[in-house]
């Protein structure tokens, strides 16, 4: 029985409830007791934004005919037996701390701005544990086995001399599973993936970022899997190369120092004159100057430069025209990766680049050759052959920059066993709120397209 009585328009709002009938069971042995007396007491409640809220309860003090206690007192509705607040307390901290993944101070904050209460960082961390308790593992792995597209990404995060290996799916959207570890190393990988293929999953394509640890161990589980590198460090790493041999070519422009003007062949057109006129007006220290702050676009895609940038780099190209053989090559090398390519055009796109006499020669140039090894380099267009299968682990480095953001203000989240909580309440809310997701687990999954007949593109 409930009724509600509301103060004013200013005051308190107080929700009445009643549990006082004349017998009740007793907790423990649910044997019926006897009333003797009925008590009336409050609760903190939210109910009214920007009022104080109770529910005022009057339950019945009972006489056990039981072994278990002299007395025992029937619950107020709503709330936990002994509890200062009533459920909806309860539920709305733990929604702000796992929905919303403010840190406890900004709960406290939220509810004393709200509803006017104050709870204390003791009282935020017990719903934190209670909201655990209603984690349901069998059924997010049964969500995750009838959603799951074939597709793994696998990476690591490392968080206060821990280590914390993440995999997910892709192609779905949503965390697969994890593992919080002492040291990443080789045991523990092999235990992780183990783990995986023992709940069911059927791996077609795993993508990496090339880690030594997942290379020798995922054919070992599953044997008809491809192993994707995530291109993204590989074009990081050469990059990086071509960028060493554009400051190598700065530093030599600016030990030579400022020569003098050098005689013009022939009568340039007035747009070459015009860049020619700029590069002269510039010393050799401000060309050396020039060059170091627009090295980047050396390695930018010729679809992404501005027309300003254009121009940029036309000046850098007078500057030293020993630059274009960088940009030749990096511009050669975005080809290897496009979209719609057949593997075999990118095979052969591959074999002129790294024959290129040219290239050969310079040795930054042949230090990135390394880089696209046969082996490897099959192993980074797999993504060519399937229609929906990304040629990055991007999604899964996604997922360890959310867990570092939740982590940055989290301090009661350092030890292991509150670590694998906060996770599990976090992949348990994912999975809630998943598009796929439904009550009757009826779920359409989006599954692995299978290899595409691409035409070459070569």
């Amino acid at each position: 029985m409930r009724y509600v009585e509301d103060i004013g328009t200013e005051g308190d709002f107080i929700e009445r409830r009643v549990n006082a009938p004349r017998l009740y069971r007793c907790p423990q042995c649910r044997r019926k007791g006897r009333r003797v007396s009925i008590t009336t007491r409050r609760v903190a409640h939210v109910s009214r934004l920007n009022r104080r809220s109770w529910i005022e309860g009057t339950v019945g003090i009972y006489r056990a005919r039981c072994g278990c206690s002299q007395y025992f007192q029937s619950p107020i509705p709503g709330v936990a037996p002994r509890g200062k607040y009533s459920d909806e307390v309860r539920n709305a901290v733990a929604t702000a701390l796992i929905r919303d993944r403010l840190p406890y101070r900004l709960v406290q904050q939220r509810l004393e701005e709200d509803f006017l209460l104050r709870v204390s960082l003791g009282y935020i961390q017990d719903c934190f544990l209670w909201a655990h308790t209603r984690f349901n593992r069998e059924a997010y792995w049964r969500f995750v086995q009838a959603t799951f597209s074939g597709v793994l990404c696998v990476d690591e995060v490392h968080d206060s001399g821990r280590t914390i290996l993440f995999a997910t799916d892709p192609l779905n959207n949503f965390t697969v599973f994890f593992q919080v570890v002492e040291r990443n190393d080789q045991p523990h990988m092999d235990a992780f993936l183990q783990q995986l293929k023992d709940h069911g999953l059927e791996v077609l394509v795993v993508i990496t970022d090339g880690s030594p640890l997942s290379k020798d161990s995922l054919q070992s589980h599953w044997a008809d899997m491809e192993h994707q590198l995530c291109i993204f460090h590989v074009i990081k790493e050469v990059n990086k190369l071509i960028l060493d041999g554009v400051r190598a070519i700065k530093n030599s422009l600016r030990r030579q120092g400022n020569k003098g003007r050098k005689k013009r062949p022939g009568r340039p057109g007035k747009r070459a004159q015009q860049q020619r006129q700029r590069r002269q007006g510039l010393s050799k220290k401000e060309q050396a100057t020039f060059l170091w702050e627009h090295q980047y676009l050396i390695v930018r895609k010729e679809t992404e430069l501005t027309d300003e940038e254009k121009e940029d780099l036309t000046l850098m190209l007078l500057i030293a025209p020993e630059l274009e053989l960088f940009r030749r090559f990096n511009q050669q090398f975005y080809r290897l990766f496009e979209k719609g390519l057949s593997q075999q055009a990118a095979r052969h796109r591959r074999t002129r680049l790294v024959n290129n006499a040219a290239y050969q020669d310079n040795p930054f140039l042949v230090r990135a050759m390394k880089k696209l090894a046969k082996d490897n380099f099959n192993k980074m267009i797999v993504f060519l052959a399937w229609e929906n299968v990304d040629c990055t682990n991007n999604h899964v480095e996604r997922n360890n920059r959310v867990f570092r953001m939740m982590q940055k203000t989290r301090y009661k989240r350092r030890r292991t066993h509150t670590l694998k909580k906060a996770i599990e309440l976090e992949l348990y809310a994912q999975m809630m709120r998943h598009p796929l997701y439904q009550e009757e687990r009826k779920v359409l999954p989006i599954t692995l397209a299978p290899p595409s007949a691409l035409k070459s593109a070569a």
